[in-house]
Order: C-alpha cells, then sequence, then structure tokens
C-alpha cells in the first residue's frame, strides 16, 4: 500500500474562530484554522443563506470591516484579524436577492428511497445540485421543490432546502435529501462526525502502480483561480484523506473505488490529479490526456 502525504505536517487543527454577535453587529476574530481564506470566500462559509456575490457586494459597501477598514473581497485573512458585519447594512442588501428559487416542473426524479423524514435519489451526470448565480435553475432543488414543496426553509440555507451533501455536477450517485428539519440535523451530524460511507467510482487517466493506497493531502483554494481547488502545505489547507482500490487496469487507464475519509470540495478530483492519475472527463482538473 501506498501513502501520499503533505509536504509539512504539524498538529491538527480545530476550527475556533471566535464570534460575538449584538443587536447591532456580529464580530468574528481569525485563528489559525481561517488565516489565509479570502474575506469573502470566509463569509460564504459563515452566512451560507447568502450568495457570494452579494457579501462581495456588502465588502465593497463597507457593510463589512477587518480591522475598521474597508478592504477587498479579495482580501486574505489575517490571526487576529477583526472583521466586523454591521446588521443594518446585512438588512439593507437582503432586498438584493439575486435568485429568485421556482420550482421547476415535469422532471423525472430517480428515488430508489423514501420515508417520512428523507429520501434518496440517484442524482445524473449533468444535473447541478443547487442554484447559484452561474446556474439559477433547473438544478436538483428546483426540481424538488416541484415534488416536495414542504422541503422549503428545511436546512441552513434557503437556496439549498432539505441538501445535506452534495455531489459535483457531472458526477452521478446517491443523494440523502432531509424532509423535516430534525432529519436534517441528524444527517448533518452524521456527515460531520464522519458516520457516512462515501464511496466513488472512477476512471483515471494512466495505470496506477499501487493496487490500494491512501492520498492524505490538504487541500485549500486556489489563490490564482479562487474557484478551484489545489493541493496545499499541510499548515495552509485543511486536511483531506481518500483511500483508493484498483479495480481493473485498461492500457492507459485505471478503474478504481476511492473512499472519502473526509469531505472536502473537489477532493477526490484534486487528489488524483495531484498524485498524476486526473479522472477521465474532468475539464477542470483532468486536463492530462495519457493516451500513447
Amino acid at each position: 500500500m501506498v501513502s501520499y502525504k503533505s509536504e509539512t505536517k504539524s498538529p491538527k487543527i480545530q476550527r475556533n474562530f471566535s464570534v460575538a454577535i449584538g443587536v447591532d453587529s456580529a464580530d468574528f476574530i481569525i485563528s489559525e484554522e481561517d488565516k489565509g481564506k479570502r474575506l469573502d470566500r470566509f463569509l460564504t462559509e459563515n452566512f451560507r443563506e447568502y450568495s457570494r456575490s452579494f457579501l462581495q457586494k456588502l465588502i465593497k459597501t463597507e457593510g463589512a470591516l477587518v480591522n475598521n477598514k474597508k478592504v477587498s473581497p479579495h482580501y486574505f485573512l489575517r490571526i487576529d484579524d477583526k472583521i466586523e458585519i454591521k446588521e443594518k447594512d446585512l438588512k439593507r442588501l437582503k432586498k438584493a436577492k439575486e435568485i429568485d428559487l421556482k420550482p421547476t416542473m415535469g422532471m423525472k426524479l430517480n428515488v430508489v428511497y423514501e420515508d417520512s423524514n428523507f429520501l434518496i435519489i440517484n442524482k445524473p451526470s449533468g444535473l447541478v445540485v443547487h442554484p447559484s448565480i452561474s446556474h439559477p435553475r433547473d438544478t436538483l432543488v428546483n426540481i424538488l421543490l416541484a415534488r416536495y414543496p414542504s422541503i422549503k426553509g428545511v436546512g441552513e440555507s434557503k437556496l439549498r432546502p432539505g441538501i445535506v451533501h452534495r455531489l459535483d455536477k457531472n458526477a452521478s450517485g446517491l443523494l440523502v435529501i432531509a424532509k423535516t428539519r430534525k432529519a436534517f440535523d441528524h444527517l448533518k451530524r452524521q456527515f460531520q462526525t464522519r458516520k457516512v460511507f462515501k464511496e466513488y467510482t472512477i476512471l483515471t487517466w494512466g495505470e496506477v502502480k499501487e493496487d490500494r493506497g491512501i492520498i492524505d493531502l490538504s487541500i485549500g483554494r486556489s489563490k490564482r483561480v479562487p474557484t478551484k481547488m489545489v493541493v496545499k502545505r499541510e499548515k495552509e489547507g485543511r486536511r483531506a484523506e481518500t483511500h483508493f482500490k484498483v479495480i481493473k487496469y485498461f492500457k492507459n487507464f485505471t478503474l478504481l473505488k476511492a473512499q472519502t475519509k473526509t469531505g472536502r470540495t473537489h477532493q477526490v478530483r484534486v487528489h488524483f490529479n495531484a498524485i498524476g492519475y486526473p479522472i477521465v472527463g474532468d475539464k477542470r482538473y483532468g486536463k492530462i490526456n495519457r493516451r500513447s
């Protein structure tokens, strides 16, 4: 068994920023875990009911200050930075919603299990899970709302009702959808405590040398291309662990099973690209063709 690890090691750091929410504002003090993150990304993670472009506008209009100063949405956070969010500014911009969440009628769902608390669907490749500025309609969420209007309001984000976890647009596979708030909270805890078994079947370019192994490489957002994830040194990224086992070898290709022990954005795609075996068909991370 082979093990791929990050270049440098440091003690495991738990997410631990401090936050004080008052009557008129919410203040964040940045810790080691969030050092190096862009301000707009940090706010998106902590105010999930708002889109990133919405929060970027908030920053640009001085609704979010760092150390009592106006900064760019692309500002990289430092330890002990103080972020102040004025409640009146959130309310002022809240009217500027960029996405009108509407049900999509007439589109079928492949439901493989359902009860009164949750359902499991088989998501096809090409279907986006939830709306965004670039894809505001005809997502899985829009389809779910047409069939299950009662899930509206279930969860932590108005744009992701019932959504406990996600699959990338081009990935197919099973997704668990919560139908009630109680089910959402329970399922979320299951994912957070890593009690959910997540396995992917992937086809990579190249013939992977070892028939099984562990990829333990930290992942973080690219500073040059913020929408892209990259492998980073452990102290600069978030720990990500992927186990894999070869199913079958082909000439110039390998079919594998991959199990994620953590749930980082684009984790499997980034990990296999990093070790030199990008996933076939991945336009963002799998551009290396290994045809002879």
